[in-house]
């Protein structure tokens, strides 16, 4: 780079439709004395003559100039790019260039790319409204060479196509164009950051910083160049409008969703399909097939992990390697893949499987056209390929693990891992993956210090076999960071959070013997939804591990309605009554089955409050039996009315047939009584016959023979009626047999609705039965009059009630407490001090359960006899007691 040049920045904006009253309104908001120069590509008709020059001009107090072929760069300059040319950026000037490509002029892409490769972290790239997708390759690049991206909010761009375009890793910041001009100034005296090393003050601030966020979030950037770090790091207080590291400090502690943001922008996370092309060809021709046969021997589908995800590309990669394996066979009966990040809006864009033409460029001709579909000036992925995916948010340092998975992929995520998170990180995959599954991570990444589950397959693309022992589910979140001590550095705030830290580990230990016994969830939330109190109830029943005290409840939550539980816990505190929810099914990490639960919330008035309560009671109980019961209930009822329908059906189908029956047999009834009278009138005719036949012995004969011959007939068709007739009853005696069936049917199925009617009222009963014990346990413990102390095992107070403070007074912990209760002395029943050993306080802290009589002398001079009972607190191991104390009156000397 020049050294003699009189600017260290440069700023380029892009834009296209609407994009004139856009710049007309980012140029008037720049300061007289800009300190860099700004370089503008605007889609413009090439065959029309433009004014964007002149337009500018009247709005800014800016230098306008439409850009020559080799223009000098300059300070405090507007340069606006021809309509008919195209744009490179070279290290103090601008060349104009012809392209014949057919794209957009001037191209943004070509103008941002150039200027990348120039100034690195000092450009700042700025996309507007516009059409189509043209910025987005330029900001990738910019992005990969260390620069800053802004862009203008979509929704308050008039044409969102080109800032929605750009993926969510690649934009440092979204601003409403109001405010462009602001963070444009703000960026360029924030990053003016001297390459020599930061005042003192400064440095201390940000690596103290640095190491509240490595133990926070298990990130550690503390080895990263100061200069370098910092100027990213003011990227986000420009974004996040504060003034220094301090500030920052406080808004990240009320805005966690900042610490993606931040850790997005140190990291340069730029992906690609089919990123390191020789792992993938290892893949597919070594690694997929074994899997895929393997998978359909067993009979399941191939189940991969991609963590790490970004937006998406290296996920849709490997559906298209084993669309290409399988060919049309592949689908989601055949695989399965889980794409995660941590970062929400870049699983968002992966989810919509749209892609600029430039992110494809890496991709076949006939890749593009097998994989894709060109919809809206963008590529998007074929239905066949996206419904192999599933994308989600995941968090590897505080989510569960996926189960049963035959391929992991996590690259270039376990190097910006601190120690101990990248050892969860490998905790996780050896518990995910199946023996004899594959992980791949990146080149600069290796499976220590859990090698001996990870077998090296192909050492140069760092693949790996699962191998040894299953390994059992690491714990939710790694340890809490400790407190920090020493004088230098202490950041605002940090002893509130100590302290706070401290007072809910007491407030925990208090409950905690409490919570545990009680067979129903028990989370006690704040109005920041804070967990105050956890029982091991709720954490079985959320699959929540670690202390959790302290943190979200609703972020702890996994496949659980968010919505629902956050609006009852909402509900709770406003109007002071207790809310519930809808049952709904979770699924149990021990068995994959779904359990089903239903919460209720109950507020919690503390002593003293007078506005509203401040902790809600979410209570959670498991009614996995009470509604598979009624589900099999409701099975059974469906079946029987699936039988009556059918036996209905069948029924009318049978009435139907005898109807048409009938109707043939009424039929040959007319026919037969055509025939008799027929037959009548043949008779008649006859006996006329035979009269005359008197006249002739041959006629007479032959007259004779046709009358037999016709009463032959008449019998035949009698006989063939009374054969139907037999036939119709019988069909009759069939048809009122499945009238009788259908009719006991009905009476089963009546009887079955009774059943399930008085089952639900049975469980209304339950539900009742146990709201009114949780009542009761509450007001048990409200009205104690006995006085009761917690210790432990080191004789620290853990709680006590108010009859205790009444009697003996404020609770002391000192190293002389140890023998005194409250602040009173205690004596045997001869008047004698109590030893130390037989101290109520050291006998609970102890473990000891036992009972005796002591003596405590009155500030009247009065002597009262009490008697205190002592009991362990234990849960798999002695961790202190709990005394009760009553007093004996009519006793004391």
């Amino acid at each position: 780079m020049t050294k003699d040049r009189s600017f260290s920045h440069l700023v380029v904006v892009g834009s296209s439709a609407g994009g004139i009253e856009a710049l007309s309104q980012l140029v008037s908001a720049l300061p007289e004395k800009f300190p860099a120069p700004i370089v503008i590509a605007q889609h413009l008709d090439p065959d029309s003559e433009s004014h964007l020059k002149e337009i500018l001009s009247r709005k800014s107090v800016l230098p306008v100039r439409t850009v020559t072929d080799h223009e000098p760069l300059e300070a405090g300059v507007v340069f606006v790019v021809p309509a008919n040319h195209h744009v490179n950026i070279s290290d103090s000037e601008i060349e104009l260039a012809e392209d014949g490509a057919g794209r957009p002029m001037p191209s943004v892409d070509r103008l941002m790319e150039s200027a990348a490769g120039v100034y690195g972290e000092s450009l700042i790239a700025v996309v507007l409204t516009g059409t189509g997708t043209d910025g987005a390759q330029g900001a990738r690049a910019v992005r990969r060479a260390g620069g800053t991206v802004v862009v203008q909010d979509p929704e308050s761009a008039e044409f969102r196509g080109m800032p929605a375009s750009i993926a969510p890793n690649t934009v440092d910041i979204v601003a409403r164009l109001e405010r462009i001009g602001a963070v444009l100034q703000d960026l360029l005296s924030g990053m003016e950051v001297s390459e020599r090393v930061n005042p003192e003050e400064e440095r201390r601030s940000l690596q103290w910083f640095l190491e509240e966020l490595r133990e926070a979030r298990g990130m550690d950037f503390t080895s990263y160049k100061t200069p370098t770090i910092m100027r990213r790091l003011k990227r986000r207080m420009v974004a996040t409008e504060t003034g220094d590291i301090g500030e920052y400090a406080e808004y990240v502690r009320e805005h966690p969703e900042e610490y993606r943001r931040l850790v997005n922008a140190f990291l340069i996370k730029v992906t690609e399909f089919f990123r390191d092309p020789e792992l993938f060809t290892y893949l597919k021709e070594e690694v997929l097939p074994e899997l895929l046969a393997d998978a359909g021997e067993r009979g399941a589908q191939l189940r991969i992990w991609s963590a790490g995800c970004a937006t998406g590309e290296e996920a849709y990669s490997l559906a298209i390697l084993i669309s290409e394996i399988l060919g049309q066979e592949a689908g989601v009966s055949s695989a399965r893949i889980f794409a995660t990040d941590v970062d929400e809006e870049a699983v968002e864009f992966a989810r919509q499987g749209c892609y600029p033409a430039s992110a494809l460029k890496g991709l076949s001709e006939e890749r593009i056209e097998r994989y894709f579909s060109w919809e809206g000036g963008q590529y998007r992925i074929r239905t066949h390929i996206r419904s192999m995916i599933v994308f989600g948010e995941h968090d590897l340092a505080r989510r569960s693990p996926f189960p049963r998975m035959d391929l992991v992929m996590s690259r270039n995520v376990l190097i910006y891992f601190t120690a101990e998170l990248q050892r969860r990180a490998l905790q996780l995959f050896a518990y995910s993956l199946r023996d004899g599954g594959y992980l791949v991570l990146g080149k600069a990444e290796a499976v220590s210090p859990l090698g001996e589950f990870f077998a090296p397959q192909q050492r140069q693309q760092k693949v790996y076999q699962r191998q040894g022992e299953r390994f059992l589910m690491p714990p939710l979140s790694p340890t809490l960071p400790k407190q920090r001590q020493g004088s230098g550095g202490v950041w605002p705030g940090a002893r509130d959070a100590s302290e706070m830290r401290r007072e809910l580990r007491q407030s925990r230990l208090a409950d905690e013997g409490l919570l545990n016994g009680i067979p129903v969830g028990l989370v006690i939330v704040d109005r920041r939804y804070d967990i105050r109190a956890i029982n091991a109830a709720a954490r079985g029943m959320f699959s929540i591990r670690g202390v959790a005290v302290g943190e979200d409840f609703l972020h702890l939550l996994q496949d659980v309605p968010y919505t629902q539980v956050r609006e009852a816990i909402d509900a709770a505190f406003r109007d002071g009554e207790h809310t519930r929810t809808g049952e709904f099914a979770i699924e149990d990490v021990a068995t994959g089955e779904p359990r089903y639960l239903r919460i209720s919330c109950h507020p919690r008035r503390e002593e003293g409050e007078e506005a509203g309560s401040q902790t809600v009671a979410v209570v959670i109980h498991d009614v996995t039996e009470a509604v598979r019961e009624r589900y099999a209930l409701e099975a059974r009822l469906d079946e029987t009315r699936k039988d009556f329908e059918r036996l209905k059906r069948e029924t009318e189908a049978e009435v139907l047939r005898h109807e048409t029956h009938n109707k043939r047999l009424i039929a040959a009834n007319r026919q037969l009584d055509e025939a008799n009278r027929e037959l009548t009138a043949l008779n008649e005719d006859l006996s006329v016959v035979n009269e005359e036949s008197l006249l002739s012995t041959e006629e007479s004969q032959a007259a004779t023979e046709e009358s037999q011959a016709a009463t032959e007939e008449v019998e035949t068709l009698n006989e063939e009626l009374q054969a139907t007739n037999e036939e119709l009853e019988t069909l009759n005696e069939e048809l009122q047999a499945t009238v009788e069936e259908l009719n006991t049917t009905n009476d089963d199925l009546q009887a079955r609705s009774a059943e399930l009617q008085d089952l639900a009222r049975a469980r209304s009963q339950e539900r009742q039965e146990s709201e009114r014990s949780l009542r009761l346990l509450e007001a048990t413990l409200r009205s104690m009059s006995d006085a009761v102390l917690a210790v432990g095992p080191e004789g620290e107070t853990l709680f006590c009630n108010e009859a205790f403070v009444e009697t003996f007074g404020e609770v002391r912990d000192d190293e002389s407490a140890a023998e005194l209760l409250g602040n009173r002395a205690l004596l045997a029943e001869d008047g004698e001090r109590l030893a130390h050993e037989k101290a109520p306080r050291v006998r609970a802290s102890r473990g000891e359960s036992f009972q005796m009589p002591f003596v405590v002398d009155d500030e009247d001079g009065a002597r009262r006899l009490f008697e205190v009972r002592g009991q362990s607190i234990e849960d798999g191991e002695t961790n202190g007691g709990v005394i009760v104390i009553c007093e004996i009156f009519g006793k004391a000397g």
